[in-house]
C-alpha cells in the first residue's frame, strides 16, 4: 500500500500570549486520510498525521532514523491523549501540477490597522512506503493570509524553502500582517519538485498570535482594605482601578503574583475572605489584565497587590465611663456612652464576650460592662475569642439601701434681720442609723412672706461650712423649695445644703416668721422613725 506523506512541512502557530483576535482552531485530530482538522476547510485530499505515522497508516512509516518525528511545537497537541490526537498535525500532498492539497480557516475578531505577529513552524519529511520505496521530501510550505469574500485580497504571504539540512526538523517562523478586514482567511499550501507527491503538514496551535497587551502593571486605587470582623468578605469588583481596561482584555485576580498562579472565579472574586486569619499564612490578591481569546496577560509578575486584613477593633466610648446612678434611677443606659459606633454594638458583663450578652443595654443595674462590635448576619464579633475589650463602663449605686434615720438641722449665725438684711443658713441632713437610705430622700424648705430664699446648685461654702449642693436637685412652688438627693445618704452620713435668706424692703419691723425644714414620710429614704423629721427656726425683723 502506498503511503501518502513523502514530505512533511508542518507550520505550527505557536500558542503565544494573545491579542484581541479570536482563538485559532488547532490543526490536530485523530490521524486519518482524506480529512481535515475541525474548524478548517480543505481542497483535494489532505490528511491528519502524527509523529508515529503518516495519515494514520498502519503500514507506511516516516522515512527517518528512529521511531518517530520530533514533537510539533504545539502545546495543544502535546496535551491531547496518546492515540487521541497527541502530537498530530495536518498533512498536504504536493508536487508540480499533480498534487496540490490545501487547508484554510477563516478567523474573525481582528482590529483593522493593528499589526499582528503569527508564530508557526515548518517541517519537511519523507515517507517510507510499504512497497519499500521512499517519497521525495517536500520542497516548501507557504502561509498566505487573505481577506474574505468575492474580492478577497492577499495581505501577507511567507514561504519556507526546505534544504537538505532542514528536513525532518521543525522550523519556527513568524509572519507579520496588518488586517484590512476584521475577518481573515489563513491558507496553507506547499510545493514539491517533480511529479511525485511530496507531503507537508501544517500544525496550528490554539493561541498562535503574539500578545498585544502592553507590559504595564494594573494600578489599584486602594491597595489595603480593613475588615471590622474576621468573617467579612470583599467584592473585588468594587475595587477602584485607575485607567481603562485594555480593549478585548478583562481584569482578573489571582492568589499569587505570578501569571501562572490560580485565577479566582467570578464567584470567588465577589467575596474574598480576609487574608490574615492565619498569621503564619498571610494572603494577598493580585490584579492582571487578561486577553481571553489568546490566553495572554499584561505582565508575568504583578505588582498590583491587594491586602484585605482583619484588624481587631474596639468600640469607642465617651470619656466618662464611671457611672454613679442618680436618684431615683436604679439602672443606667449603656448606649449613652457609645461614641459614634460604626455598626451594631453588644454589651457583656465580661471583657471576652463569653456567655450571653446584656438583654437590655438601655437599662442595666450596677456592674461592669464591656462593649463589642457585632455582625448579626454571621454572629461574629470585632474581637475574636480570647481578645479583650477595653471599652469598659462601670455602673455603681451611690449607696445600697437599708433603714436610715434621717433628721434635719438648721444653723444660722443670727435670727435678727434688719431692713434688706441677708444671711446664710445651712441645713444638715443627718442619717443617725448605720444603714443607708434609698434614693428617695427629699426635704421641703418653707417659703416666708417678706423674705426671699436663694441657693446655688454647686458645691460651695456657707458660714464656714463646706456645702455639697451639687448632691441635690432643687425645685419650687409657691409654698416650698423641694430639695431631692441624687443618691442615698450613707449610714451615719450627712450632707450640708447652703441657702441665703434676704429680708425684703417692704417687710415691716418687729415681725416674726418661722422657717420650717421638713423631711416628709415619703422623702425619708426608707426610714421608719419620723419623730425627728422637722426643724422650725423663728426670725425677727428690726429697724436697725
Amino acid at each position: 500500500m502506498k503511503a501518502i506523506l513523502p514530505l512533511l512541512l508542518s507550520i505550527t502557530l505557536l500558542g503565544s500570549l494573545g491579542v484581541h483576535a479570536q482563538q485559532f482552531s488547532p490543526t490536530t485530530g485523530m490521524p486519518c486520510a482524506n480529512c481535515h482538522p475541525a474548524g478548517y476547510s480543505m481542497v483535494h485530499t489532505p490528511s491528519i498525521s502524527d509523529v508515529w505515522s503518516p495519515s494514520g497508516s498502519q503500514v507506511d512509516k516516516w522515512n527517518i532514523q528512529g521511531p518517530r518525528l520530533p514533537d510539533p511545537p504545539s502545546d495543544y497537541s502535546k496535551g491531547l491523549p496518546f492515540g487521541g490526537g497527541q502530537y498530530s498535525f495536518v498533512t498536504l500532498k504536493t508536487s508540480e501540477g499533480v498534487y496540490d492539497d490545501r487547508v484554510f480557516s477563516n478567523v474573525s475578531g481582528f482590529t483593522i490597522g493593528q499589526t499582528y505577529q503569527l508564530h508557526y513552524s515548518v517541517l519537511s519529511a519523507s515517507v517510507h512506503y510499504e512497497a519499500g520505496n521512499n517519497s521525495p521530501y517536500g520542497g516548501s510550505g507557504t502561509m498566505e493570509i487573505f481577506t474574505t469574500g468575492p474580492n478577497a485580497v492577499e495581505i501577507a504571504s511567507q514561504t519556507t524553502d526546505i534544504d537538505a539540512f532542514s528536513r525532518n526538523k521543525w522550523i519556527t517562523r513568524v509572519i507579520t500582517f496588518v488586517p484590512t478586514s476584521s475577518v481573515l482567511q489563513f491558507k496553507m499550501t506547499g510545493t514539491t519538485p517533480g511529479l511525485s507527491a511530496g507531503y507537508i503538514n501544517f500544525s496550528i496551535d490554539k493561541y498562535p498570535i503574539d500578545c498585544m497587551l502592553q507590559n504595564v502593571q494594573v494600578e489599584i486605587g486602594q491597595n489595603t482594605f480593613t475588615a471590622l470582623f474576621p468573617t467579612n468578605t470583599l467584592n473585588l469588583s468594587t475595587v477602584s482601578i485607575i485607567g481603562a481596561t485594555p480593549s478585548a482584555a478583562e481584569l482578573v485576580w489571582k492568589t499569587g503574583p505570578n501569571s501562572t498562579d490560580p485565577t479566582l472565579t467570578a464567584e470567588e472574586a465577589s467575596a474574598i475572605p480576609v487574608g490574615n486569619l492565619d498569621p503564619a499564612n498571610l494572603k494577598s490578591y493580585y490584579a492582571f489584565y487578561y486577553a481571553k481569546d489568546f490566553n495572554c496577560y499584561n505582565v508575568s509578575v504583578s505588582d498590583a497587590e491587594l491586602k484585605f486584613m482583619y484588624t481587631p477593633t474596639q468600640v469607642p466610648l465617651k470619656p466618662q465611663t464611671n457611672v454613679f446612678l442618680s436618684c431615683p434611677a436604679v439602672t443606667a443606659d449603656l448606649t449613652a456612652f457609645e461614641e459614634n459606633p460604626v455598626t451594631q454594638v453588644r454589651w457583656f458583663n465580661n471583657n471576652t464576650h463569653s456567655g450571653l450578652p446584656v438583654f437590655d443595654p438601655k437599662a442595666v443595674p450596677p456592674g461592669d460592662y464591656y462593649a463589642f462590635y457585632y455582625e448579626w448576619q454571621t454572629g461574629a464579633y470585632s474581637l475574636k475569642p480570647g481578645q479583650v475589650s477595653n471599652a469598659h463602663v462601670h455602673v455603681e449605686s451611690a449607696v445600697p439601701a437599708g433603714i436610715p434615720d434621717l433628721g434635719p438641722l438648721l444653723t444660722i449665725n443670727s435670727l435678727i434681720f434688719s431692713q434688706n438684711g441677708s444671711k446664710d443658713f445651712v441645713v444638715k441632713i443627718q442619717n443617725g442609723n448605720a444603714e443607708n437610705s434609698n434614693c428617695s430622700v427629699y426635704l421641703k424648705v418653707s417659703k416666708l412672706p417678706g423674705f426671699n430664699i436663694t441657693y446655688s446648685t454647686q458645691a460651695g461654702q456657707s458660714n464656714g461650712i463646706n456645702t455639697n449642693n451639687d448632691f441635690w436637685t432643687f425645685s419650687e412652688n409657691g409654698s416650698y423649695i423641694t430639695v431631692t438627693s441624687k443618691t442615698g445618704i450613707a449610714g451615719n452620713g450627712y450632707s450640708y445644703i447652703g441657702f441665703t435668706i434676704t429680708r425684703n424692703g417692704d417687710t415691716p419691723d418687729d415681725a416674726k416668721q418661722n422657717l420650717s425644714v421638713t423631711i416628709p414620710i415619703a422623702g425619708g429614704g426608707g426610714e421608719t422613725n419620723i419623730g425627728n423629721n422637722q426643724t422650725i427656726t423663728g426670725f425677727i425683723t428690726t429697724s436697725n
